[in-house]
């Protein structure tokens, strides 16, 4: 069961660093986007990053929700 934890451990870890850093590339080229008025390369970004970030951030998110289970949180009332 510990392996399974820190297996999971990881996994959440590198699926926030994952959707973060994509995240961060969106906001940044869709700010370089705006300020030299490309608004192709805003959308283009968006499009081209958007999908891959969205499904990094629900992997991640559904493993958090399974760690609450494996590591016996208490999910409060």
């Amino acid at each position: 069961m510990d392996l399974v934890k820190k297996l999971l451990n990881h996994a959440f870890v590198i699926g926030v660093l994952l959707f973060m850093a994509l995240g961060t590339v969106i906001v940044a080229v869709q700010f370089y986007g705006v300020v030299t008025a490309n608004g192709a390369l805003a959308v283009n970004v968006t499009k081209t990053l958007g999908k891959p970030a969205f499904i990094a951030a629900t992997i991640t998110g559904l493993i958090g929700f399974v760690q609450g289970y494996v590591n016996g949180w208490s999910m409060g009332d």
